[in-house]
């Protein structure tokens, strides 16, 4: 960061490291929140009322923070002082499942450069149709598995993120712990060398109160010990008391030698204490050494064992990139599946309006037939009255009534072709009759507006910035995303458009009774 020089390079550095770490949508969100707080020493663009009557000497000597309002770096009618800034980092959140890697060494160069245009014509050059049918399709590939495999790679970074934090804590533990260490080895350094300093001055001490006791004692040795000096002087004091010439100055110099005697033992007793307090002090010190120790080891082998799992799951989120890749390649192999069974639908949708002319055909022969057959009734009934005329020839007649059964038999016939041809008329005229109140229903279906509907029409889930509004382009009601997610091809549309589920429904049921 120090290379870079320009408030613009440095902008695209943040900016680049906050896609990195997934959190440009968080530092968005503080800066739309929060105030700033600057040091006393940079004065915010806006000079504010309170500062006017301080001089410019007590100005440079303010050491505190000034809290200033994040309006002062704004110009007036900007983004982020409006509602929109709070949105504009609500849509920044979808970024969060994008890796990004930058290296800062390699783009030095290109941060400080001055802003160029953008040439957005490389990114669509692709078929624009291809490109929206590619956006319409719901169902090109299951969803499920990318979106746990997904799932999987943010959890996996998230453990990874909080192993190298804990990493990083157990880190800093170790130097606290040794820190410790190194202050309790100089501590003990320290006890050592006054418990050797109080052992010099307790010998001293022994040595100089050896001295003023046995003063012209002959065969006196440094070495001996308290018992022996009491004794001597108890023997000095003896030997002074029996002599009858005692002078008032050998008594003050008794009574001397007794109280230098208290204070000697006094001082002793004291040096005594002392070490043996410095002695338990450095036992404490030696077992807090070594539990420090003991931790110490611990806790680096816990961040070796951290290290470990670590480069594990670095190896798990490679593997995922690669499922990811794999991911891709099948997706494009189904879309090319799918655009095959379109063309297959288009095949058959074509043979379909060719069997329904030929239905057409056949129904106007029926009509034909049914025409012809009145006729041939009625010919029958003209010629009844010339039966009964030519009774009187029998085999006339038996020829007639073979004839007559013959017709019978295919009146019976065309009588149960007509009851089926009724039968359809019949649900036809109700088809038409659902379809003309169906019609009458979308007519007089309005659109809704935005501001009438707070929450979806369904399932009563209030609207937000995360879940936004959808209209019915069949009944013209506002739905969410989950209870409007179905397509399907209207008569008012050139492409399948959004529907609610009871519209789906509906018109399913209403295209599998006209196939």
């Amino acid at each position: 960061m120090s290379e870079i020089r320009t408030g613009l390079g440095r902008s695209r550095v943040w900016i680049r490291q906050a896609l990195m770490q997934k959190r440009l949508s968080t530092y968005f969100q503080h800066l739309v929140d929060l105030h700033c707080e600057l040091p006393g020493s940079i004065s915010p663009p806006i000079q504010s009322p309170p500062f006017e009557h301080i001089e410019q000497g007590e100005k440079r000597s303010c050491a505190t923070n000034i809290r200033v309002s994040h309006t002062a770096f704004y110009h007036p009618g900007a983004m982020m002082l409006s509602d929109e800034g709070i949105v504009f980092a609500g849509l920044l959140v979808g970024l969060s499942s994008l890796d990004f890697c930058f290296v800062l060494k390699d783009n030095l160069s290109e941060m400080d450069g001055a802003l160029q245009p953008i040439p957005y014509h490389v990114y669509v050059q692709c078929d624009i149709d291809r490109l929206e049918r590619f956006i319409n399709k719901d169902n090109l590939f299951p969803a499920v598995d990318l979106s746990s495999v997904i799932d999987q790679k943010n959890f996996l970074e998230e453990l990874n993120r909080k192993l190298q934090d804990q990493v990083e804590q157990h880190i800093v533990e170790q130097q606290n712990q040794h820190d410790r260490l190194q202050e309790l080895t100089s501590v003990l350094d320290m006890l050592r060398l006054e418990n050797r300093g109080l052992k010099i001055a307790v010998s001293e001490l022994k040595r100089q109160s050896y001295v003023d006791s046995a003063v012209g004692s002959p065969g006196f040795t440094p070495d001996s010990s308290v018992s022996s000096k009491d004794s001597d002087i108890s023997s000095e004091i003896t030997c002074i008391k029996p002599n009858t010439t005692a002078t008032p100055s050998s008594e003050t110099e008794l009574n001397r030698l007794q109280r230098q005697l208290e204070e000697k033992t006094m001082l002793l007793d004291s040096l005594r204490t002392e070490l043996s307090e410095s002695q338990s002090r450095m036992v404490s010190v030696s077992r807090q050494l070594t539990h420090s120790q003991t931790l110490l080891e611990q806790k680096q082998l816990l961040i070796r064992q951290l290290e470990g799992k670590a480069k594990g799951m670095s190896t798990i989120i490679d593997q995922m990139h690669e499922r990811i890749a794999v991911m891709g390649t099948d997706k494009v192999s189904t879309e090319r599946t799918l655009n095959q069974m379109r063309l297959q639908l288009s095949d058959l949708r074509s043979r379909c309006s060719q069997q329904q002319a030929d239905l057409e055909t056949q129904r106007s022969t029926s009509a034909d037939l049914e025409s012809r057959l009145n006729e041939q009734t009625a010919e029958v009934k003209r010629l009844q009255p010339k039966v009964v005329e030519l009774s009187e020839c029998l085999s006339t007649i038996g020829q007639l009534r073979e004839e007559l059964a013959y017709w019978k038999n295919l009146c019976h016939e065309q009588e149960g072709s007509l009851s089926e041809m009724a039968a359809i008329v019949t649900s036809s005229k109700l088809e038409a009759d659902q379809l003309r109140e169906s019609h009458t229903a979308l007519k007089e279906a309005q659109w809704t507006d935005d501001a009438c509907a707070p929450s979806c029409s369904k399932c009563q889930a209030p609207f937000n910035v995360s879940r936004r509004r959808h209209h019915c382009r069949n009944c013209g009601l506002i739905f969410c995303h989950a209870c409007s997610a179905q397509t399907m091809p209207l008569p008012s549309a050139a492409k399948p458009v959004r529907v609610c589920d009871a519209c789906h429904a509906l018109l399913l049921h209403r295209y599998a009774e006209k196939s």
